[in-house]
């Protein structure tokens, strides 16, 4: 039985991956992708440890939004989970592989978006703008894929949370970080009492979820700032910090995903900068 080192990217549009660039044909093929895995979410993939492509399947399909010279058909926009998942490779066991879970979509907020509706037995949340927070479908989703993932196999261990989210939140900083303050205490509490000895060298706590910086355009946007200050505060230790001037779609995007390209990672800058940053980030528990 495979034995898998847990890894959950979640959060809004820059969680999900915009990147709307040309995605090279053998793009996927740089990366060790005998030793990665996603759990699926569409259709027969769904709950199923499938191979991970440019275009994860996050609660927002993006496949539709591919650039239209790409040579694979519905290949989609990419986003972190690739390169990352191969960067941590070289900071767990050889006998382990990466399994990304990906919940994430695009608009979504603790202060906006819809209650929305949740499947508990396909543990799927509808496919909307739907509000984050602790009784979210977004949330209950996120939980339930983690804790499925978890009981396949008593050896497999939770790596952390990569958490990319804030934007849209941009008119209430304040209600943002109560939000999410109360939604991450919960999510340490339910893991901790339920699964105590399952995070890879840590424990469910502050020091396993990653905050990272959004694209540059945001931070001069209402009280964008004040958001990501607040999670710089909760936690410095996995701060992750993005350089201001790390590429958005503004450099090679095709504007399919939004009319302002500068909302977004692009020009395969999560390959190149936002990855290696968060690796780097884990490394210092991974391998300390």
């Amino acid at each position: 039985m495979d034995k898998y080192m847990i890894l959950c990217v979640a959060g809004q549009s820059n969680a999900v991956g915009y990147d709307e660039s040309y995605i090279p044909a053998d793009y996927v093929e740089q990366f060790r992708g005998e030793r990665i895995r996603q759990l699926g979410l569409y259709g027969e993939d769904n709950l199923k440890a499938i191979p991970l492509g440019a275009c994860a399947q996050n609660f927002q399909d993006m496949r539709p939004f591919g650039h239209p010279e790409n040579p694979i058909p519905n290949q989609g926009t990419r986003g972190m989970h690739l390169p990352l998942a191969d960067l941590l490779l070289d900071q767990i066991p050889e006998d382990y592989k990466i399994l990304v879970i990906p919940c994430a979509y695009g608009g979504c907020g603790f202060t906006v978006g819809e209650p929305g509706h949740y499947d508990e037995e396909t543990m799927t949340p509808e496919a909307a703008v739907i509000r984050w927070g602790v009784s979210s479908p977004f949330y209950r989703a996120m939980k339930d894929r983690i804790q499925f993932a978890l009981d396949q196999n008593p050896e497999n261990q939770f790596l952390g949370v990569v958490w990319i989210q804030g934007e849209f939140d941009r008119a209430d900083s304040v209600g943002q970080i109560a939000g999410f303050q109360k939604m991450t205490d919960d999510f340490f509490q339910y893991f901790g009492e339920n699964y105590p000895d399952r995070v890879y060298k840590g424990k469910w706590n502050r020091n396993i979820w990653y905050n990272v910086e959004t694209v540059a355009y945001w931070y001069s946007i209402e009280e964008c700032p004040m958001i990501w200050a607040h999670y710089a505060v909760w936690n410095p230790e996995t701060y992750v910090k993005i350089p201001r001037e790390t590429d958005s779609n503004e450099v090679n995007g095709t504007g399919l995903t939004a009319a302002i390209r500068a909302f977004h990672y692009g020009n395969n800058a999560y390959q190149k900068v936002v990855a290696p940053r968060i690796a780097k980030a884990m490394e210092t528990r991974l391998l300390g």
